[in-house]
C-alpha cells in the first residue's frame, strides 16, 4: 500500500467516525425530545444532509396493504417468520390443529390433497414469493402427515398458512433464505466492493472477514461480537431496506416484485433506523393523506451511512457503475446538526418528555 493510499483510508476513517459520532448524536437527541418546534428543526436539518447524498424526498398516496400481506413481504425478504397474530387465525384451522392430536380424519386421497392446496390462498396469494414457492413440497407432506384434511386447507388464510409454516416446516422456510436470499444475491455479486467499503472506514477486517462469512453461509449480516488476539471486536450490523414502501408499494403488478434484488438494499442498522425516523404522513394539498418516503440512490445495493454506499445494476451485473461522489459541502450540513444538538437542552427535553407520557398513562390520554 503506498503512503498516499494509507493516508486516503487514515482521513476517510476520521472523517467516518466524525459524521457517525454527531449521527449517533442527533438520533439520540430526536429519541429525547418530545413534538415541537426543536424536533422539527433538528429533523428538517437531517433531511437536508440526506437529500445532499443523492437520496431523494418523495410523497406518494398512502394506500396501506392488509397486514397479511405486508407480513408476507417480510417473510419472503427475512428469510424468516414473525408476527403470528393469534386473531387472525381461522377457528377452523385451531380446530384442526387441536384435533389431531386426539383423533384422526378418514384417510383421503393424495390427489385430494394437492387440489385443495391448489384451490387455496396459498397457490392465488402466497406462491408467488419465492421463499414459500421453495416449500411447497414439505408444506403438502406436512399437512398430511398432521391430519390437516383437504377440506380445512382449502378455506385456510394466509396466517393459518404462516403459522403452519412456522411450526412444522420452518427449517424448509429458512434454507431458501441460506441458499437463495437477497443477502446471498448481495454478496456473490459485491463482496470484493463490501469489504472495501467497510476496511477502508474503519471496520476491523477480522470483523468483515467474519461478516462476510456469515452472510455466505447464514444469509444474514447481523452484527456480534468476538474475541481477536485477546481485544473484543465489534461492528456494523446490516439488515435489508426496501426502495418501494412496504406498506403501500405503488407501480408494481404484483406485491411480490418489491423484493426483487433491484428494489432492496443492505443498509446499517442504525443508518436504517434513522433514515425511517426522518420519514412521515402528509396531508397533500387536495386533502389526500400521503407519506413522505426517503428513496436510496439509484441502484444504491449497500449503505454504510449516507455518503458511503455501493451501487450494483443486479439485472446487469457485468455492467459497472461508479456511485455518485459525497458532495463537498456535507461536513457544513453535519456541522449545522452537531450545532444544533449541543446547543439543546436534552435533559429537561427528556424529562418533559417522560412528565408527559405519566400523565397519559395516568389519565389516559392529554384533555
Amino acid at each position: 500500500m503506498s503512503g498516499k493510499s494509507r493516508k486516503d483510508m487514515v482521513e476517510a476513517r476520521r472523517y467516518y467516525e466524525t459524521a457517525k459520532y454527531i449521527l449517533d448524536s442527533a438520533m439520540k437527541a430526536l429519541v429525547a425530545l418530545p413534538n415541537g418546534d426543536d424536533k422539527k428543526h433538528l429533523v428538517s436539518l437531517l433531511r437536508r444532509y440526506v437529500i445532499n447524498n443523492n437520496c431523494s424526498l418523495i410523497v406518494t398516496p398512502e394506500n396501506p396493504i392488509s397486514p397479511e400481506h405486508k407480513h408476507l413481504i417480510r417473510d419472503d425478504c427475512n428469510g424468516r417468520i414473525s408476527d403470528i397474530v393469534s386473531e387472525y387465525l381461522s377457528p377452523e384451522y385451531l380446530a384442526a390443529l387441536k384435533k389431531r392430536k386426539t383423533k384422526r380424519d378418514k384417510m383421503f386421497g393424495m390427489g385430494m390433497y394437492r387440489q385443495a392446496l391448489r384451490d387455496s390462498v396459498y397457490e392465488r396469494e402466497m406462491k408467488g414469493y419465492k421463499s414459500y414457492e421453495s416449500i411447497e413440497y414439505p408444506l403438502l407432506v406436512n399437512l398430511v402427515s398432521k391430519g390437516i384434511s383437504p377440506n380445512v386447507i382449502v378455506n385456510m388464510r394466509i396466517s393459518d398458512f404462516r403459522d403452519f409454516v412456522k411450526e412444522f416446516c420452518y427449517d424448509d422456510f429458512v434454507k431458501y433464505r441460506e441458499k437463495e436470499g437477497f443477502v446471498k444475491v448481495f454478496i456473490r455479486e459485491n463482496e470484493e466492493d463490501f469489504y472495501a467499503l467497510l476496511r477502508d472506514n474503519g471496520v476491523h477486517p477480522a470483523y468483515v472477514d467474519r461478516l462476510i462469512e456469515n452472510m455466505y453461509t447464514r444469509g444474514c449480516a447481523d452484527s456480534f461480537e468476538f474475541e481477536y488476539k485477546g481485544q473484543i471486536i465489534s461492528g456494523p450490523g446490516f439488515s435489508i431496506d426496501h426502495k418501494n414502501p412496504v406498506y403501500c408499494p405503488n407501480d408494481i403488478a404484483s406485491y411480490p416484485e418489491v423484493n426483487n434484488p433491484n428494489s432492496l438494499a443492505m443498509v446499517e442498522n442504525n443508518i436504517h433506523r434513522l433514515k425511517h425516523k426522518l420519514e412521515r404522513r402528509v396531508e397533500m394539498e387536495d386533502g389526500i393523506i400521503g407519506y413522505e418516503k426517503i428513496l436510496l440512490p439509484q441502484y444504491c445495493a449497500a449503505m454504510l451511512d449516507f455518503e458511503h454506499y455501493i451501487v450494483h445494476d443486479f439485472s446487469y451485473p457485468n455492467r459497472k457503475i461508479i456511485p455518485a461522489p459525497a458532495h463537498g459541502n456535507n461536513l457544513v450540513h453535519l456541522n449545522k446538526i452537531e450545532s444544533f444538538v449541543n446547543g439543546l437542552d436534552l435533559q429537561n427535553s427528556s424529562q418533559r418528555g417522560k412528565t408527559a407520557a405519566m400523565y397519559v398513562n395516568k389519565n389516559g390520554g392529554r384533555k
